[in-house]
């Protein structure tokens, strides 16, 4: 919600609260390291450990994928970040229409 506002503070002050938690809760992970890549490029460092993190524990989150690809390419790593956008679009393609758990 606050990250919908543009309440970067906030939102990255809720995730944080949430990932206190449960350390190993993938979306914390992948919108805290999300929010760090918006601040810029001093933040960069922090936000791929944050999603390289979110990655070791879920290998197939494609958002992690997408966003850690975001970051190498801000940090001019255009071949990482290729790789990082090709497993995105892999993953987004092997989705189901359901979830599983539905079914």
């Amino acid at each position: 919600m606050h990250q919908a506002r543009e309440h970067t503070k906030d939102a990255l002050a809720a995730y944080v609260n949430a990932f206190s938690t449960e350390l190993e809760h993938v979306p914390s992970k992948v919108a805290i390291g999300a929010l760090l890549a918006k601040q810029g490029p001093r933040f960069l460092p922090a936000a791929r450990c944050f999603l390289s993190d979110a990655l070791r524990v879920e290998p197939t989150n494609r958002m992690a994928w997408l966003y850690l690809g975001k970051v190498h390419r801000s940090d001019g790593r255009i071949t990482d970040a290729a790789d990082c956008f090709q497993a995105a679009v892999i993953l987004e393609e092997s989705d189901p229409v359901e979830s599983f758990s539905s079914l």
